[in-house]
């Protein structure tokens, strides 16, 4: 059976309320869309309810899922990106922005370092990460740590896949930067 098949079998026992469906639906995508919600919410314990609260929207308006927009993963992932930034805007965190740093990092000196970790920085790429802004933070999980598509993901964000492949490539200068600044 393919994905697109099991998935529209889960949908179908979700939307009629069978607990299999929900079940399946909770086993197979909950822990994708933890690990956004994670991303962006630093509270651990935060996160485990954002995330039961966007796995519930989910299994509730899975009557309101359309197939031909996006993967039943990428619609899931977008109720889990929204239901952590309504979360956020009830809380202010002091990040850094991409526009404002300017791009002084050749694109070669960025795929080098990041094409060579070693413990010391994977720490610091780490810490880099979480000084990043909730969207930059998002784009780096499902991009890099999730290995999803540009495509789903302009679907998540609501953006174009070109936008998002420019965005990706100023947040690769901007860890640089970070990081080469903390190695000092």
């Amino acid at each position: 059976m393919s994905e697109i098949e099991t998935n529209i079998k889960l949908i179908e026992a979700a939307a009629r309320g069978e607990r299999k469906g929900c079940d399946a639906i909770v086993r197979q995508f909950g822990q994708t869309m933890f690990g956004i919600i994670a991303r962006l919410v630093a509270d651990r314990r935060d996160a485990e309810e954002l995330t039961q609260d966007a796995l519930l929207r989910g299994i509730r308006h899975i009557d309101s899922y359309d197939p031909t927009r996006a993967p039943l993963k990428s619609w899931l992932c977008r109720i889990a990106y929204r239901t952590a930034l309504n979360h956020l805007r009830r809380a202010t965190i002091e990040t850094a922005s991409i526009d404002d740093l300017p791009p002084t990092a050749e694109s070669d000196m960025v795929d080098s370092f990041m094409r060579e970790p070693d413990d010391h920085r994977v720490e610091l790429l780490q810490r880099a990460i979480r000084r990043l802004t909730d969207d930059e933070q998002l784009l780096v999980t499902l991009f890099y740590y999730e290995e999803m598509p540009l495509a789903d993901i302009a679907y998540i964000v609501a953006q174009t896949p070109n936008a998002l492949g420019v965005r990706l490539h100023r947040i690769r200068q901007k860890l640089y930067n970070m990081i080469k600044q903390d190695d000092l």
